[in-house]
């Protein structure tokens, strides 16, 4: 055999068997402690879905699922500090301190269909771990393993998936697509996610089932489409998003070769990515302010002729961008109007007047306001110098503010 492709057929030998260990180190003691819990009371149990697969992949999880075949009644009388969640399908969450161990009871296919008042259909009926399995989206989330026999269930070659690079779903395509179409936006995301590659089957169909995503509660689409954004693969997931029309349908807005704005578009998906990353809070209405300025700031300059003042014209501007939007893919109230409020602020920024910058220091929404500024310095839309005297004065005591002040007003004046 060839030297080379000896190395290469012992790489992948090599490979498949490291995959198949689990570290435990990797495991949360909250999570070994409700596994052991649960056996002691004669239940199978074992940690299932994104954990074993990211621990497979060298990922430190960050949260730890566990399926069981004990049921929610039976899993809350056995934990004091727990709490059943869920209508479409009930979940226990068991709670320790911060961390809270999501338990799942084997679930089937419902027997007949029973639909809730918002639409959804009920999916409470229970089975076995094999019956499980069937019913998870992907190959990498149908993995169970099992602590004490440091053995790994896959009953889809999941571990060959992780192996491959890919991201295969679980049964046709089209029917789980029909099934949920919310397993669309989720191949995407978790292909951006985790940098892998969408099986062929699995990717082709997506352009025919798209429309399928009309029928999805709006809430709940709203709800997935952010997660491509706001847990820490923003850049990836943007390239992806346009790649499959996604933003094109939901936020047309983004559809543009216009260098400048996407740079800045750029610019905040890093940000973004940088603060997940630093465990500092993120709020959805930046991101969305950052996705719908070049419109606002486009129709500003527009309207600015038809207007007495700068602020009115970009209020009528804000406010055409907010319905345009609402046609197409309505923003939720509570982040509509931190957008609004963002944009707004940007204006006095430029302010000279003593009274007028402490008012805005002293604004609600000034700090998220302040990093756009710092976002729109960054992207050169407007100068460093800026954010650079913004940063400044917010770091200085009352005395240098005050003589900040005076420098800007005798710059502004020459």
């Amino acid at each position: 055999m060839n030297s080379n492709l000896l190395q290469v057929f012992q790489k992948k030998i090599y490979s498949f068997f490291k995959l198949k260990k689990i570290n435990h180190a990797l495991i949360s003691n909250s999570a070994l402690d409700t596994l052991t819990i649960l056996k002691k009371n004669n239940f199978h149990a074992f940690i299932v879905g994104g954990a074993v697969r990211d621990i497979l992949m060298g990922y430190k999880p960050k949260d730890f699922d566990i399926a069981t075949n004990a049921t929610p009644e039976q899993v809350r009388s056995i934990f004091k500090r727990s709490r059943i969640i869920g209508r479409r399908f009930k979940l226990v969450h068991v709670i320790y301190g911060r961390e809270i161990i999501e338990v799942s009871t084997f679930r089937a296919k419902p027997r007949e269909k029973i639909k809730m008042s918002n639409g959804v259909l009920k999916d409470n009926e229970y089975g076995s771990i094999k019956e499980d399995a069937e019913r998870r989206d992907f190959t990498i989330n149908a993995l169970y393993y099992d602590v004490e026999d440091k053995n790994i269930i896959d009953f889809y070659d999941g571990i060959r998936d992780i192996q491959d690079n890919q991201l295969r779903l679980i049964g046709k395509p089209k029917l789980r697509y029909k099934e949920d179409p919310i397993r669309i936006l989720r191949a995407i995301r978790f292909a951006a996610k985790l940098k892998m590659e969408i099986h062929s089957e699995s990717v082709s169909e997506i352009k025919n089932s798209i429309n399928l995503l009309k029928s999805v509660p709006y809430s709940r689409l709203f709800d997935e489409i952010m997660k491509f954004f706001l847990t820490g693969h923003a850049q990836e997931s943007m390239v992806l998003f346009k790649k499959h029309n996604l933003s094109n349908i939901y936020f047309p807005s983004l559809e543009n070769n216009n260098k400048d704005f996407n740079n800045f578009l750029l610019q905040g998906l890093k940000n973004t990515d940088l603060r997940i990353k630093n465990h500092q809070s993120i709020n959805p209405g930046f991101l969305l302010a950052v996705f719908l300025w070049k419109d606002v700031r486009e129709l500003s300059k527009k309207y600015k002729k038809n207007f007495p003042h700068p602020s009115l014209a970009l209020n009528k501007a804000i406010d055409d961008v907010l319905q345009k939007q609402a046609r197409i893919f309505p923003v939720q109230k509570r982040f509509a109007i931190t957008m609004s409020e963002i944009w707004r602020l940007q204006p006095r920024f430029n302010s000279t007047s003593s009274k007028k910058i402490y008012r805005l220091l002293s604004h609600p929404r000034f700090r998220a306001s302040y990093d756009f500024l710092l976002l729109r310095c960054q992207s050169l839309e407007i100068s460093k110098s800026e954010g650079l005297w913004w940063t400044q004065f917010i770091e200085s005591n009352k005395e240098n503010q005050d003589l900040l002040i005076i420098t800007k007003k005798n710059l502004n004046n020459e």
